[in-house]
């Protein structure tokens, strides 16, 4: 393997996102959502990537790494390329801005009705279809969080920051406790500050906070992993929720910060952020004719996951996908290991390099639709609409799982989201009439 070259790879995912930002920011109509998608697809890639870089000297399968880096720098520039086709006309009219009550309430409407949706009606996940839309519709508390801190930041406002802070964290404290798992509760995190990077003026700032951001990601990520196995011993045994906080405790108090030079911590990066592994083991024994190409087989599975599983209870279509993985790469993994074939892989098993082109520029053609959509919607004064093409938006930033996770989450996000919009219609209805005594035209509704 020639470093040069796995530097160079490293470089034009870099680039793309650079190119990205600049392109959400021309005009600042975004609430950041390709941004969340490409920093976390190139979360699960480029750490691993340079571990091996750095880590030369002890780390195996470099080959394979540098296999698998290659689809993502493709696909990284023609996600990037789909973002700027979908705002390619996009132009910025002088909108009138929403009223400041308006805006916190409405921030405050999300933020309880999703942890509501998610804390209050958790037996409904045993629900087929419900379960679906319960969990993807509670995703709105993000937004709320989003738009609130946002609104806190451009007012410099420490008090509410810091309250907008906190909310944000609640989730993913909760589910390190009360499941054991770091990565849902920092891909929360993702969404919330990536709408910042839009928001915020200064582009020094930006780039400066982004790479605190990478930091800090890397070392909450390498003491994580260290302590993984005794956190869940502790919540998946059923341990007290005190002796659950007392392994994070422990997690905290022995914090280290991220050290290239540490032989433990790169290796931390190459077991669980270097999914170049899997996708160049699969492209190897395509290659040498160990395994063949899908040809489409997932991806009609995803289409098939659009469809209820509670009108077609036996629809032969399930979420996850280890027996992907092993079929593709010949591995077999624990059951009790978390393993997603990530849409670099399922993009490449499928069609080889035209899969990767494709379904990553269409990909991002997607979520910049949807992205832009929803902040227009928001500079309109449309909260409905932008609630239903945010959450479809966050539904569809997935770059670890599969097509079927995608396409059947973003339906159910799509059903929940409706539900939001009306709900929050009537809020705005019944708010208008006992405030003012009449009602007022609904907001969602108002044309500009």
């Amino acid at each position: 393997m020639s470093f040069n070259s796995m530097t160079f790879l490293i470089f034009v995912c870099f680039a793309s996102f650079l190119w990205l930002l600049w392109l959400l920011r021309r005009n600042r109509v975004s609430l950041g959502l390709p941004i969340a998608y490409l920093y976390s697809l190139l979360l699960i890639h480029a750490p691993g990537a340079y571990a091996h870089i750095v880590g030369r000297d002890f780390l195996h399968y470099s080959d394979l790494t540098e296999i698998g880096m290659r689809f993502v720098a493709l696909g990284s520039m023609c996600f990037v390329a789909g973002v700027w086709w979908a705002r390619r006309h996009s132009s910025c009219a002088t909108i009138p801005v929403r009223r400041e009550k308006d805006l916190d309430q409405f921030c405050w409407f999300c933020l309880i009705g999703g942890w509501a949706l998610i804390y209050g009606l958790s037996p409904l996940y045993q629900v087929p279809s419900i379960s679906a839309a319960v969990e993807k519709g509670g995703g709105i508390w993000m937004l709320g969080v989003t738009l609130g801190l946002r609104a806190a930041c451009q007012r410099r406002d420490l008090k509410r920051i810091a309250m907008w802070l906190g909310a944000l964290m609640v989730y993913p404290v909760l589910m390190l406790l009360l499941g054991g798992f770091l990565s849902y509760g920092s891909a929360a995190i993702i969404v919330v500050c990536a709408a910042l990077t839009i928001s915020t003026r200064s582009y020094r700032l930006v780039v400066v906070g982004i790479t605190a951001f990478v930091f800090l990601s890397l070392s909450v990520f390498v003491n994580y992993y260290a302590h993984r196995n005794d956190i869940r011993e502790k919540v998946w045994g059923g341990a007290p929720l005190e002796a659950r906080m007392d392994s994070v405790t422990d997690t905290i108090q022995g914090f280290e910060w991220f050290d290239p030079g540490n032989r433990t911590h790169l290796t931390a990066l190459d077991e669980r952020l270097n999914q170049n592994y899997f996708v160049g083991l699969a492209a190897r024994r395509i290659q040498v004719g160990l395994a063949d190409y899908l040809n489409g087989d997932s991806v009609w599975q995803g289409l098939l996951s659009l469809v209820p599983r509670i009108l077609w209870p036996d629809k032969p279509v399930f979420a996850g996908s280890p027996q992907i993985v092993s079929k593709m790469t010949g591995l077999h993994f624990s059951p009790t290991t978390s393993i997603g074939v990530g849409n670099v892989m399922e993009f490449q098993i499928n069609f080889g390099i035209p899969g990767v082109v494709i379904g990553f520029f269409l990909l991002g053609w997607l979520i910049g639709a949807l992205d832009f959509k929803a902040a227009v919607a928001e500079a309109r004064g449309d909260m409905g609409g932008m609630i239903l093409f945010f959450l479809v938006g966050v539904a569809l930033i997935d770059p670890q799982g599969s097509l079927v996770e995608m396409f059947g989450g973003s339906a159910a996000a799509l059903v929940a989201a409706y539900g939001w919009k009306w709900g929050w219609s009537q809020w705005v209805t019944h708010r208008s009439s006992t405030e003012n005594g009449y009602s007022s035209p609904n907001v969602s509704q108002l044309k500009y």
